[in-house]
């Protein structure tokens, strides 16, 4: 279970979702656009979950392979990169090539692939359902949000490894979903325990995430591939 924490902790450092929290933050009424976020982020991520996690085992393999376990150079290899990630992350030159980046993908607006400008167009419009303050674009966003990403198919392919059943598959998931959609419970929570005072509790918040998001993402991620490493060289012995 260890393992399935750790992973979903990495999978909460999400900064699209972080985007979609602080829009939905800026709006006079936020707390029923951050339930339908958060109800639809949940009910797909389990759902999509349960359904990857039964094809894994009615076809019995993991990503591939019928091996009940992976081999130690697979857990070293996979940390050495998660780690060698977090350095990149930490570094002030690793920053400053992530803001660059992001920096010119903003500024330059060359011709664009036909796919490409749609997507920017659905990007648009979902920004602007959010601050509209539109339930239905809440709820559609909180779903894309929730497709399985890298971490939980690693948390799938742990749980088939070890021989969960589909229920106990589907509670374990719940977990996993609960602590990676923590950025939207905080509020939720914040907003039905103390609605008056959350709303300035809230904005330091959405400031301090914004500010370190680098560090924070590095800190989880490196401690995830120090975890993937140890038990990779365990199982050298």
């Amino acid at each position: 279970m260890g393992s399935i924490i750790l992973l979903a902790l990495a999978a909460a450092v999400y900064p699209q979702l972080l985007a979609v929290v602080v829009i939905i933050l800026t709006r006079p009424n936020p707390q029923p656009l951050l339930w339908a976020c958060y109800l639809a982020s949940l009910i797909v991520s389990v759902g999509s979950s349960v359904l990857i996690f039964a094809v894994f085992r009615s076809r019995g393999t993991i990503a591939g392979t019928s091996s009940h376990r992976l081999g130690p150079a697979v857990y070293i290899s996979v940390g050495a990169i998660a780690v060698s990630l977090a350095i990149v992350l930490a570094s002030r030159r690793g920053r400053e090539l992530f803001d660059r980046d992001r920096s010119a993908s903003h500024r330059s607006r060359p011709r664009r692939r036909p796919g490409s400008a749609a997507a920017s167009r659905t990007r648009v419009r979902a920004e602007r359902g959010l601050s509209e303050g539109s339930l239905l674009v809440a709820s559609l966003v909180g779903a894309l949000l929730a497709v399985p990403g890298p971490f939980d198919l690693l948390a799938l392919g742990h749980l088939a490894r070890h021989g969960y059943g589909v229920i106990a598959a589907a509670g374990v998931m719940v977990v996993f979903a609960l602590i990676k959609f923590v950025l939207i419970e905080v509020p939720i929570a914040g907003y039905t325990i103390d609605p008056v005072g959350t709303g300035a509790r809230v904005s330091r918040f959405s400031g301090w995430m914004q500010a370190n998001k680098f560090a924070g993402a590095s800190a989880i991620v490196g401690l995830v591939g120090i975890v993937l490493i140890g038990r990779g060289i365990s199982g050298l012995g």
